[in-house]
């Protein structure tokens, strides 16, 4: 575990010096940027620290964002996992936008404070109210081969995405 203590400082000091509020504005840093909860093997609670999103345009269902997260799988091994994740809304559904197709991916460090491992996830899913609540399935692909018990090769999450509620009144951007 000692190994990987600098690159959690690393991922903690980039989470502190990034958040800042934004406040009304079509890109820029939100803290905290969101909740998500899920099952793979084990139930995870996923909290974003800080996240960089984009709106190309006024009124526009598409996005991007850009986050540094953690996600804490719990069951009979517990493992934590500080990843970069990467998503965008990239095909409205109907005239309005309500619906959007999202798709993403992300990787991350995952530990059982034993041993550890690198994981890629791509995702696909579908966001409703402009990015705000997001269903995700992704595909759990571990890249080197450690033994971690409780690590699922699929997952379901239903995330609150905080960083497309900009500004003080904390209404839907923009």
């Amino acid at each position: 575990m000692h190994r990987y203590k600098s690159f959690y400082c690393c991922i903690a000091l980039l989470a502190l010096l990034l958040a800042r509020p934004v406040y009304a504005q079509e890109s820029g840093f939100q803290f905290p940027a969101k909740l998500g909860l899920g099952m793979s093997r084990n139930f995870l609670l996923d909290a974003g620290l800080v996240a960089f999103s984009y709106i190309p345009k006024a009124n526009s269902p598409r996005y991007y964002d850009a986050l540094l997260d953690v996600e804490v799988l719990i069951g009979r091994h517990t493992m934590v996992m500080p990843k970069l994740e990467l998503n965008a809304g990239i095909l409205p559904v109907g005239g309005d936008g309500l619906f959007v197709i999202n798709a993403g991916a992300e990787t991350g460090l995952l530990t059982d404070f034993k041993q550890a491992g690198w994981v890629f996830s791509p995702k696909v899913g579908v966001s409703i109210g402009q990015g705000l609540f997001r269903l995700y399935y992704l595909r759990n692909i571990l890249l080197n081969d450690p033994v971690l018990p409780g690590f699922g090769r699929n997952s379901v999450v239903l995330e609150i995405n905080i960083a497309s509620l900009q500004g003080r009144r904390m209404k839907v951007m923009p």
